[in-house]
């Protein structure tokens, strides 16, 4: 990271000099303890982010941001848009519908990230996710069900596991709109579609261009990118090529949805903003960092990042890696492994050698 009290970003460009005053004004203390948590939220950074002069300035931002809270002695609050639902891709991509080891995995990881900037800084930190499951799922043929009993599956492994450092906060909780307080499952699918409508109606930007955003937007580009990747696997069994679909036509819709899903995510992102404008912003796909930390969910060195995309493996010398289900069903070194009667996570087998004496 570039030196907080530099006039000069990392690549030698200057920045703002307003920012740049700012920065020489801070406490040197608060200013060390704002550095020392920006470099714990570093460690977690997602690898496949990019690199662009963007970020650096971005990350100054945020420690102005972080430094603002340390000089109050305030809990350092973040957000993070995530944990919608499992792919629809069952059968190559993941285990089921439910959260499995992928999940606590990465919850383990996210609390730990918290327990980290505790260690440096007493007042410590808290992470919510914010589950954009309903703004997506009918595009991608998920029931709301599902969405529901997903969400109550991981607010129970947080619970169960003592996690106490992750909160969680639904679609409901960012729009203004007549529904009891508190929902079960037959309450939360009836009203999923009022959800979704509330969101488009008080958040969309009618003069939103996707098309435009894609091409003149970097972080939208990097997002758009990022989601034509995992359709093509998540819906192949949703919409299989076959007769009546070719591998164009195929092609073209999942286009289609993508562009969608960046429309919605638009109004939800406003939605977050306004409604959590005081946290740090987190996000899972690759960015410029110029306005939000995108970070890796899962301890991981493969591209399989985020748990309802993949699942999670354990070699013998206890390292993991994530991939799809078919890669490991089709390696005869690994097992899969069982956690409360359900597929949960694969293992590569142990080899003994006994040898008599």
């Amino acid at each position: 990271m570039p030196s907080a009290l530099n006039s000069t970003n990392a690549d030698g460009s200057a920045m703002p000099v307003s920012l740049a005053a700012h920065l020489a004004k801070l406490e040197p203390s608060h200013l060390k303890t704002a550095s020392q948590i920006l470099d714990i939220l570093s460690r977690y950074k997602l690898r496949r982010n990019v690199a662009l002069p963007k970020s650096n300035e971005g990350e100054l931002k945020f420690l102005v941001q972080i430094h603002s809270k340390v000089v109050c002695g305030e809990t350092i609050l973040m957000c993070l848009p995530a944990f919608p639902f499992k792919s629809p891709n069952t059968k190559t991509k993941v285990l089921g519908q439910l959260p499995d080891k992928a999940e606590e995995v990465a919850l383990i990881h996210l609390n730990g990230l918290c327990t980290e900037i505790g260690k440096v800084y007493a007042p410590g930190a808290k992470l919510m996710i914010i589950s954009d499951g309903l703004v997506y799922n009918d595009l991608l043929g998920v029931p709301d069900k599902d969405v529901w009993a997903y969400g109550e599956a991981l607010r129970a492994l947080r619970t169960r596991e003592d996690f106490g450092h992750i909160e969680f906060c639904r679609l409901k909780d960012l729009v203004v709109i007549d529904v009891p307080d508190e929902l079960d499952e037959i309450r939360y699918v009836a009203n999923a579609t009022n959800f979704r409508h509330a969101l488009l109606k008080q958040f969309s930007r009618p003069e939103y261009n996707v098309s435009s955003r894609i091409s003149e937007d970097e972080d939208t580009c990097l997002t758009y990118r990022g989601y034509i990747k995992f359709l093509e696997t998540d819906l192949q069994n949703v919409y299989p090529i076959g007769e009546g679909r070719s591998k164009k036509k195929y092609k073209k819709g999942v286009e289609y949805i993508a562009k969608q899903m960046l429309m919605r995510g638009d109004a939800f992102a406003r939605a977050v903003r306004e409604s959590f404008p005081d946290r740090l912003r987190l996000s899972i796909h690759p960015s410029t960092g110029e306005t939000k930390l995108s970070v890796n969910l899962l301890p991981t060195n493969t591209v399989f990042t985020t748990p309802w995309h993949c699942t999670i493996a354990f070699r013998s010398d206890g390292t993991a890696t994530t991939g799809h289900r078919s890669e490991f069903e089709g390696d005869d070194d690994f097992e899969l492994v069982y956690e409360h009667d359900k597929p949960s996570f694969f293992r590569e087998k142990m080899c003994f050698s006994f040898v008599k004496e």
